[in-house]
């Protein structure tokens, strides 16, 4: 398959970005916004940057993960499945074409003031051919025609704000009150589609040098560059011109440069705005283009929108719809309100992408390694989402218009072309609750590179998925529990489901050296072992897999836990409880390597039985002693007391090892461990609680995992006898 040449640089990625935003953002619509909010125009600019930032934040991360042509698109197809993915493909992919034509057609006040001879729509349909051409000769030579475009529209406006703004007041601005915010948040979410195009240059990852770097700092030094601009325009507009020359203006730069210079700087001034909002126009098409061209690759439209030309090295056909697209709207619609109904998408979209983020950070996804990450999160996130469901819900019927006339033709078009095509889930499928995992019939032979030998059960089978501490203290674990019997050990490389499993043909060095560690520790111990490298688009499904078929009693990981101020949607082995029939344990490893004294946590309960056991067999491979601890949150009766005591003497005499028992009352639980296991070398506990929706912070346990002085083994109980 051909791939897209990377010959962007920071500077055209930034200039791609503001040409995407500057246009009739700021030589239109200020008018329409001085009518919602009077003089406090800049103040609703800067609220609608500061709720982009979030998702500008959010997409610079998921960017550097997934560098691909689509951007948004791969998103969420990656993370919600290809459903929301070919509604969002499509939904982008027409609001992005819609808004481009919204420019060409906005400029017709600007012409009008140059000369009253020019077709309005002729003119832009010249245009939108003209775009579509250089677009299919190639995105470098495109770039470098943008930077000069932005390079002059920046250098006018800035011109333009420093001579009026240092002039003297001409106009007394109205006092500011807070009776003001409900007219600048209204204004806010007018203007907002100015901002709408910062993230838009993600869509050609591909074509970024050094993707990692180049493409967050682009995004977030456009939208910098943009807000300051908008910001400084919209307030040079209120000190020097009078509210009502500006209130429904459709040409208000020019209007504030004629008065500023007379009749030949406006007219250099509407110049200006025609070719930005052109660039406008071209940055969307060439952004637009290529959530086709990344469809059709992922088998959700046909594949002719993939295809490659061999000479320019770019998506014809692509190109080609999407200025189709683009010419159709500006023919036969009312461009200003199909662009505002398309808007309330990319709002959504914005709030999703936030979503996104935090959906695949707290799933663990193994391919999920962003090179740049999103800080203070997850509360730009969540600030993200509140602002523009905020936004959302002022637009009232608008937005549900817009949502529904995008969003059923991607629905129709995924149940009716792409289902039967693709079998993906998404992050969010294979993490979620699985009705696919029932039972043993209905799995599917494995994937050609999960080469897993399944015709001998056994007992225990450790899962390393590659962020262990150490794997041979687990796989050590893992020997002492299963007695002498079969051992499987299962190294587990995530891949995203667009990747094809038989790309990963070559052994990593680290994986060579970890089967050579684990052969060791086979002879050492005389144990079997198994050692099967497997790559898999399914984590969850290949874990519960391969349990079920070997028939283990015994399935050990390795997990951290969670600190109280972290933030979960998730537990990452939440899953592997409410599916696995066998006994699950989750060590978490503390750096100790002797251990000498082990603490066991009962709860005087049925979970007991396979804990102690555990714990016996753990204390016997280590010469090791057990202290049964017993905890409390209340004062016991006498009768109480002497019961516990009682339960502690009767399975401690049970025990092959040296063994004592305490009653402990606590105030907080996790504090209290942590004091006690101090002076412990590792801590076993029942680990039997569910992960609910409210757990946010993490649960009990995960707490007891991450907080525990000593190393840690947390048990949940199966069904396996």
């Amino acid at each position: 398959m051909k791939k897209l040449e990377r010959n962007l640089g920071l500077s055209s990625v930034i200039s791609i970005s503001i040409a995407s935003m500057l246009g009739s953002g700021i030589f239109v619509l200020p008018g329409l916004a001085f009518e919602v909010t009077g003089p406090y125009v800049w103040i609703s600019y800067l609220l609608a940057g500061l709720c982009v930032l979030p998702a500008a934040l959010s997409k610079s991360e998921l960017a550097t993960a997934m560098p691909a042509s689509g951007g948004t698109y791969i998103y969420i197809e990656r993370t919600f499945g290809p459903m929301a993915g070919t509604i969002a493909g499509l939904g982008l992919w027409i609001s992005l074409l819609l808004k481009a034509a919204f420019a060409l057609m906005g400029f017709g006040a600007y012409l009008g003031a140059i000369s009253a001879g020019f077709d309005l729509k002729n003119f832009a349909l010249i245009l939108t051919a003209i775009i579509t051409i250089l677009n299919i000769v190639g995105v470098g030579k495109v770039s470098g025609l943008l930077i000069a475009v932005v390079l002059l529209s920046t250098i006018g406006l800035t011109v333009l704000n420093i001579g009026t703004l240092s002039t003297a007041q001409v106009i007394t601005g109205i006092p500011f009150s807070f009776s003001h915010m409900d007219s600048i948040l209204l204004a806010a979410g007018l203007v907002f589609i100015s901002y709408a195009g910062v993230t838009k240059v993600a869509a050609i990852a591909e074509e970024i040098k050094t993707p990692e770097k180049n493409l967050p700092r682009g995004i977030l030094l456009s939208l910098l560059i943009v807000t300051l601009l908008y910001c400084v325009t919209t307030l040079a507009l209120a000190k020097y011109l009078p509210i009502e020359q500006l209130k429904n203006n459709l040409r208000p730069i020019y209007t504030l440069a004629y008065e500023f210079g007379g009749k030949g700087f406006g007219m250099i001034m509407a110049v200006l705005a025609i070719l930005t909002m052109t660039s406008m126009a071209n940055a969307g098409l060439l952004a637009a283009s290529r959530f086709p061209f990344a469809m059709s690759r992922d088998h959700l439209i046909p594949r002719l929108f993939g295809h490659l030309d061999r000479r320019f090295l770019t998506p014809v056909w692509s190109i080609l719809a999407s200025g189709l697209v683009v010419a159709c709207a500006i023919y036969f619609l009312n461009i200003a309100k199909i662009a505002k109904l398309a808007s309330a998408f990319i709002l959504t979209i914005y709030m999703i992408e936030n979503i996104a983020v935090i959906a695949l950070r707290e799933t663990h996804i193994q391919w999920y390694k962003p090179t740049y990450k999103s800080p203070l999160y997850p509360y730009v996130q969540i600030f993200g989402i509140i602002s523009t469901l905020y936004l959302l819900v002022m637009m009232k019927d608008l937005a549900v218009i817009g949502l529904v006339s995008i969003s059923v033709p991607g629905i129709l078009i995924y149940l009716f072309y792409a289902k039967g095509r693709v079998s993906r889930k998404g992050v969010l499928g294979i993490r979620g609750k699985r009705t696919d995992l029932v039972n043993e019939a209905q799995f599917p032979a494995p994937a050609a590179s999960e080469k897993l030998s399944l015709d001998q059960d056994a007992n225990v089978v450790v899962a390393l998925v590659g962020n262990e501490r150490s794997p041979e203290m687990l796989i050590d674990m893992g020997t002492t529990l299963a007695g002498g019997e079969h051992i499987e050990v299962a190294h587990l490389t995530e891949a995203p489901e667009q990747t094809d499993l038989n790309d990963f043909t070559d052994e990593d060095p680290k994986l060579r050296s970890l089967r050579r560690r684990v052969i060791a520790m086979a002879i050492e111990k005389t144990t079997p072992i198994n050692f099967d490298p497997i790559v898999t688009h399914d984590l969850s499904k290949s874990i519960f897999e391969i349990g079920q078929r070997l028939h283990c009693n015994w399935l050990f990981m390795e997990w951290k836990g969670r600190l109280r101020d972290t933030f979960t949607t998730q537990s990452p082995v939440a899953w592997l409880r409410s599916h696995l029939n066998c006994h699950l344990a989750i060590f978490r490893d503390n750096g100790v390597r002797y251990m000498r004294k082990i603490m066991v946590l009962i709860d005087q309960n049925s979970n007991d039985v396979t804990l102690i056991q555990a714990a016996q067999q753990i204390a016997e491979s280590h010469k090791a002693e057990i202290t049964f601890i017993y905890l409390i949150d209340k004062d016991l009766t006498i009768e109480e007391t002497s019961q516990v005591e009682k339960y502690i003497r009767l399975i401690s005499d049970d025990m092959t090892v040296r063994t004592t028992g305490h009653i402990i009352k606590y105030n907080d639980k996790v504090d209290t461990l942590e004091t006690l296991t101090v002076e412990y070398d590792l801590l076993v506990f029942n680990s039997n609680k569910k992960h609910r929706w409210f757990h946010v912070f993490g649960t009990e346990d995960d707490q007891i995992m991450a907080k525990a002085s000593c190393s840690v083994l947390g048990i949940h109980t199966g069904s396996t006898n």
